[in-house]
């Protein structure tokens, strides 16, 4: 259980990480999606709603991930030997 945990841990704040560094690119891609907009010219700038729905699901599953492998067990208990 001991390594299931930590793999675990270990995969959830990788996905964390992972969206942490997607809303970084989101926050300067809608940036500049404002700076188009208020210089009413019109730039094929993609949309930024694919990858905010991306990173907000990341979050989900690697928060989710995280807690789970803090919450799991790190020993199984011992059983008691018979004499």
């Amino acid at each position: 259980m001991q390594i299931l945990s930590r793999v675990t841990l270990t995969f959830g704040v990788i996905i964390l990480i992972a969206a942490a560094l997607l809303l970084g690119k989101d926050v300067i891609d809608i940036n500049q999606l404002h700076a188009v907009a208020n210089a009413n010219r019109s730039t094929n700038f993609p949309s930024p709603l694919n990858t905010v729905l991306i990173t907000a699901v990341l979050a989900v599953i690697g928060g989710f991930l995280t807690g789970l492998g803090l919450g799991m067990p790190k020993r199984l208990p011992r059983t008691p030997q018979p004499h």
